[in-house]
């Protein structure tokens, strides 16, 4: 499948898009992105400082590839944004003069970043603090922070120090991941966003740079497989290219990436190439919450979640057969009745082929879950699937326990469990589909 159409350019004043979005590479995880009447910077690197401080050493920094812009001739621009503190991406070479071109430009960070970046050269006036899960609207462009594992995931009392930014404008959405590796519960931040396209770092990682304080990255294999699993239309492979000792040769990541079976559009980015991707109509998004039984676990869910959003479509169903047509377990209605939430109207159904096709989410509680919903989602199916209790904390993926056959403490930590992971899920769905006022 088709979803990016990329032209030949080499002038960044060019870089426009009227509806949907368009992306030019500026090397490393830097991109120029024209998005719903803005032009963003993402993590630019457009000078050779890395390489003034590292000269003489065993990794030199030393360039393959010359910056395709000066920062001083990146013009227009309304947002630089940062993922993360690393000089690659939040650049003292970079930074004043792509400022300095720019006064009405704003910076976007990390707050637990806040003060490199006004070391690196960022007037406290015009530094903008993020952290994950929080939105900040652009001016066009909603800007939704996801947390990312530079091989860690490390949190501060400020926040995050490692994120990843959705970009939702012009009728699409864009996800810069930042510098991560795989970590539990990524994929179901992403999945209520519905990302058109995934801008993703495929250097990958290996002892030998651990072992010298350079944090890793996703494998160009892993890159595909998380594009492939939150159902993005595109990806772009990036963030290689530019350091020998820390890249992907791109000859042999292609040869590689022909070797897999590929339902998106995906490429390793090129220089000089503006990439555009089109809007596409998408219905509102709609969950279904699913437990063995529909008498406990996913009945409370429901009941949550549509308190958290009303208007969206929100359902529940089992796995099993034992409960159609029951009302949620008495005590699972006690518990939820003691804090707000009625499931008295609530009854038992199974799921079938069709929910696949008719939600965007399906959700379960635990792995045995997740493993009969993969063994029945029909190939093709619309449904991406996940763990609710994915949502609650960041990095972390628990299955909430079935209090079934329990007493009534059990039931009230399935509530408590399954009301923080709904609070999460919420925020996120919230931000999605968030119109700009």
């Amino acid at each position: 499948m088709t979803a990016l159409k990329a032209a030949p350019l080499t002038d960044a004043a060019l870089v426009s898009a009227e509806t949907g979005a368009a992306v030019w590479w500026l090397g490393q995880a830097g991109f120029l992105v024209a998005q719903g009447g803005l032009r963003m910077v993402i993590d630019a690197y457009l000078s050779d400082s890395l390489a003034d401080k590292y000269r003489g050493t065993r990794f030199p920094h030393t360039r393959m590839m010359p910056p395709p812009v000066a920062p001083g001739d990146l013009t227009g621009i309304d947002w630089l944004l940062c993922t993360h503190g690393h000089t690659d991406h939040m650049d003292g070479g970079t930074i004043p003069g792509l400022l300095g071109a720019n006064p009405g430009a704003r910076v976007l960070a990390p707050r637990a970043e806040a003060a490199r970046a006004l070391e690196r050269g960022v007037p406290p006036e015009r530094l903008v603090m993020i952290d994950a899960g929080e939105t900040v609207d652009l001016g066009g462009v909603l800007c939704t922070a996801t947390p990312a594992a530079h091989e860690a995931m490390t949190r501060t009392t400020a926040g995050f120090l490692y994120l990843g930014y959705v970009l939702k404008g012009g009728g699409v959405t864009l996800w810069h991941a930042g510098d991560t590796i795989p970590w539990p519960g990524q994929v179901e931040w992403l999945l209520p966003f519905r990302v058109d396209l995934a801008l993703l770092p495929v250097n990958g990682r290996d002892a030998l740079r651990a072992a010298n304080g350079i944090p890793g990255n996703l494998t160009l294999e892993e890159a595909v497989a998380l594009a492939e699993a939150i159902g993005a239309r595109a990806m772009l492979g990036h963030h290689f290219g530019l350091f020998d000792f820390n890249t992907l040769d791109r000859v042999e990541g292609t040869a590689r990436l022909a070797q897999l079976p590929l339902s998106g559009d995906v490429r390793l980015v090129e220089p000089d190439t503006l990439y555009r991707i089109a809007p596409v109509a998408r219905a509102a998004l709609s969950v279904l919450l699913v437990c063995t039984g529909n008498i406990c676990r996913s009945p409370t869910a429901e009941g949550v979640l549509r308190a958290s959003l009303p208007g969206t479509r929100i359902e529940s169903a089992a796995i099993m057969d034992w409960n159609v047509g029951k009302p949620p377990h008495p005590v699972t209605q006690v518990v939820a009745r003691a804090r707000g939430i009625d499931l008295s109207r609530q009854r038992a159904r199974q799921i079938g082929a069709a929910d696949f096709a008719a939600f965007d989410l399906i959700l379960g509680m635990d792995d045995e879950n997740i493993a009969a919903l993969a063994a029945m989602r029909p190939a093709g199916a619309r449904a991406r699937l996940g763990v609710l209790g994915a949502y609650a904390t960041p990095g972390e993926a628990p299955a909430i326990a079935d209090p079934w056959g329990g007493d009534t403490a059990a039931f009230e930590t399935a509530f408590d469990r399954i009301d923080a992971a709904c609070a999460g899920l919420a925020r996120l769905i919230d931000a999605a589909q968030r119109e700009r006022e």
